[in-house]
Protein backbone atom coordinates (compact mmCIF):
# COMPACT_ATOMS: atom_id res chain seq x y z
CA UNK A 1 0.00 0.00 0.00
CA UNK A 2 2.77 2.68 1.14
CA UNK A 3 4.46 1.80 -2.34
CA UNK A 4 0.98 2.45 -4.70
CA UNK A 5 0.97 6.22 -2.45
CA UNK A 6 4.24 6.57 -3.20
CA UNK A 7 3.95 6.02 -6.79
CA UNK A 8 0.48 8.20 -7.14
CA UNK A 9 2.49 11.18 -5.13
CA UNK A 10 5.67 10.60 -7.38
CA UNK A 11 3.47 10.41 -10.49
CA UNK A 12 0.97 13.57 -10.07
CA UNK A 13 4.54 15.34 -9.17
CA UNK A 14 6.02 14.37 -12.17
CA UNK A 15 3.21 15.23 -14.35
CA UNK A 16 3.30 19.14 -12.61
CA UNK A 17 6.81 19.44 -13.48
CA UNK A 18 6.64 17.90 -17.20
CA UNK A 19 4.16 20.89 -17.61
CA UNK A 20 5.72 23.67 -15.82
CA UNK A 21 8.96 22.16 -17.97
CA UNK A 22 6.79 22.55 -21.18
CA UNK A 23 5.72 25.65 -20.17
CA UNK A 24 8.93 27.34 -19.02
CA UNK A 25 10.83 26.13 -21.88
CA UNK A 26 8.67 27.76 -24.03
CA UNK A 27 7.92 31.19 -22.16
CA UNK A 28 11.51 31.41 -19.54
CA UNK A 29 14.79 31.77 -20.06
CA UNK A 30 17.53 29.48 -20.91
CA UNK A 31 19.24 28.77 -17.75
CA UNK A 32 15.82 28.35 -15.80
CA UNK A 33 14.67 26.27 -18.92
CA UNK A 34 17.46 24.47 -18.35
CA UNK A 35 17.27 23.63 -14.66
CA UNK A 36 13.61 22.98 -15.17
CA UNK A 37 13.97 20.10 -18.04
CA UNK A 38 16.75 18.64 -15.85
CA UNK A 39 14.45 18.32 -12.66
CA UNK A 40 11.70 17.16 -14.42
CA UNK A 41 14.06 14.45 -16.16
CA UNK A 42 15.20 13.56 -13.29
CA UNK A 43 12.34 13.33 -11.42
CA UNK A 44 10.68 11.14 -14.41
CA UNK A 45 13.15 8.80 -14.08
CA UNK A 46 11.88 7.65 -9.95
CA UNK A 47 8.67 7.10 -11.72
CA UNK A 48 9.58 5.02 -14.28
CA UNK A 49 12.01 3.24 -11.92
CA UNK A 50 8.94 2.72 -9.68
CA UNK A 51 6.68 1.54 -12.29
CA UNK A 52 7.84 -1.82 -12.37
CA UNK A 53 6.51 -2.64 -8.91
CA UNK A 54 3.07 -1.43 -10.00
CA UNK A 55 0.91 -3.14 -11.85
CA UNK A 56 -0.06 -2.56 -15.68
CA UNK A 57 -3.71 -1.22 -14.81
CA UNK A 58 -3.15 0.95 -11.88
CA UNK A 59 -0.18 2.50 -13.43
CA UNK A 60 -2.39 3.86 -16.14
CA UNK A 61 -5.61 4.81 -14.17
CA UNK A 62 -2.81 6.37 -11.90
CA UNK A 63 -1.49 8.21 -14.93
CA UNK A 64 -4.46 9.40 -16.37
CA UNK A 65 -5.88 10.85 -13.44
CA UNK A 66 -2.65 12.33 -12.07
CA UNK A 67 -2.58 14.13 -15.77
CA UNK A 68 -5.87 15.65 -15.13
CA UNK A 69 -5.42 16.72 -11.84
CA UNK A 70 -1.55 17.58 -12.47
CA UNK A 71 -1.29 20.02 -15.64
CA UNK A 72 -4.39 21.72 -13.97
CA UNK A 73 -2.88 22.51 -10.90
CA UNK A 74 0.71 23.44 -12.91
CA UNK A 75 -1.22 25.82 -15.15
CA UNK A 76 -2.64 27.01 -11.92
CA UNK A 77 0.89 27.69 -10.11
CA UNK A 78 1.91 29.41 -13.44
CA UNK A 79 -1.56 31.95 -13.90
CA UNK A 80 -0.53 32.81 -10.26
CA UNK A 81 2.82 34.10 -10.77
CA UNK A 82 2.51 35.07 -14.42
CA UNK A 83 2.85 39.21 -14.60
CA UNK A 84 0.06 41.50 -15.63
CA UNK A 85 1.27 42.58 -19.47
CA UNK A 86 0.49 45.49 -20.95
CA UNK A 87 -2.08 45.10 -24.01
CA UNK A 88 -3.16 47.25 -27.13
CA UNK A 89 -6.36 46.77 -28.20
CA UNK A 90 -6.18 48.46 -32.16
CA UNK A 91 -9.76 49.27 -33.11
CA UNK A 92 -11.34 50.62 -35.78
CA UNK A 93 -14.76 52.18 -35.02
CA UNK A 94 -17.55 53.89 -37.08
CA UNK A 95 -16.93 57.32 -37.42
CA UNK A 96 -20.26 58.11 -35.86
CA UNK A 97 -19.64 56.05 -32.89
CA UNK A 98 -16.22 57.67 -32.09
CA UNK A 99 -17.12 60.41 -29.89
CA UNK A 100 -19.40 58.03 -27.71
CA UNK A 101 -16.15 55.55 -27.52
CA UNK A 102 -14.43 58.48 -26.63
CA UNK A 103 -16.88 59.83 -23.98
CA UNK A 104 -17.28 56.07 -22.54
CA UNK A 105 -13.17 55.06 -22.33
CA UNK A 106 -12.72 58.75 -20.62
CA UNK A 107 -15.40 57.63 -17.83
CA UNK A 108 -13.58 54.07 -16.82
CA UNK A 109 -10.10 56.17 -17.30
CA UNK A 110 -8.78 53.90 -19.63
CA UNK A 111 -6.02 55.43 -22.02
CA UNK A 112 -5.58 55.45 -25.72
CA UNK A 113 -4.27 56.88 -28.61
CA UNK A 114 -6.29 58.09 -31.53
CA UNK A 115 -5.01 57.94 -35.43
CA UNK A 116 -5.55 60.37 -38.00
CA UNK A 117 -6.87 58.80 -40.90
CA UNK A 118 -7.90 60.19 -44.34
CA UNK A 119 -10.84 57.50 -44.14
CA UNK A 120 -14.17 59.52 -43.07
CA UNK A 121 -16.32 56.43 -42.76
CA UNK A 122 -14.41 54.81 -39.41
CA UNK A 123 -11.59 56.29 -37.05
CA UNK A 124 -9.00 54.14 -35.83
CA UNK A 125 -7.55 54.26 -31.86
CA UNK A 126 -5.19 52.23 -29.84
CA UNK A 127 -6.65 50.91 -26.36
CA UNK A 128 -4.64 50.11 -23.79
CA UNK A 129 -5.18 47.62 -20.81
CA UNK A 130 -2.71 46.99 -18.11
CA UNK A 131 -4.66 44.16 -16.39
CA UNK A 132 -7.83 41.66 -16.46
CA UNK A 133 -10.14 44.30 -14.81
CA UNK A 134 -9.25 47.19 -17.82
CA UNK A 135 -9.66 44.34 -20.28
CA UNK A 136 -13.02 43.13 -18.96
CA UNK A 137 -14.17 47.11 -19.09
CA UNK A 138 -12.43 47.93 -22.91
CA UNK A 139 -14.34 43.88 -23.71
CA UNK A 140 -17.98 45.20 -22.75
CA UNK A 141 -17.71 48.90 -23.69
CA UNK A 142 -16.71 47.79 -27.29
CA UNK A 143 -19.17 45.49 -27.25
CA UNK A 144 -21.86 48.52 -27.42
CA UNK A 145 -20.08 49.82 -30.68
CA UNK A 146 -19.60 48.39 -34.45
CA UNK A 147 -16.40 47.91 -34.00
CA UNK A 148 -13.62 44.91 -35.74
CA UNK A 149 -10.29 44.90 -32.98
CA UNK A 150 -7.14 43.49 -33.25
CA UNK A 151 -4.94 42.67 -29.46
CA UNK A 152 -1.42 42.86 -29.38
CA UNK A 153 0.50 42.15 -26.23
CA UNK A 154 3.33 44.59 -25.77
CA UNK A 155 6.52 42.41 -24.92
CA UNK A 156 9.31 44.51 -25.89
CA UNK A 157 11.68 45.47 -23.02
CA UNK A 158 14.66 48.50 -23.30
Amino acid sequence: MLLLVGFIIATLINVILSTLKSVITVKGGKVVASIVNAISYGFNTIVIKSISNVELWIAIVVTVAANLVGVYIALTIIKKFEKEKLWKITVSVASEDFDGLKKDLHAEHLHYIKYETNYDKYKVLDIFSNNKEESKKIKKLISNYKVKYTITENQGSL
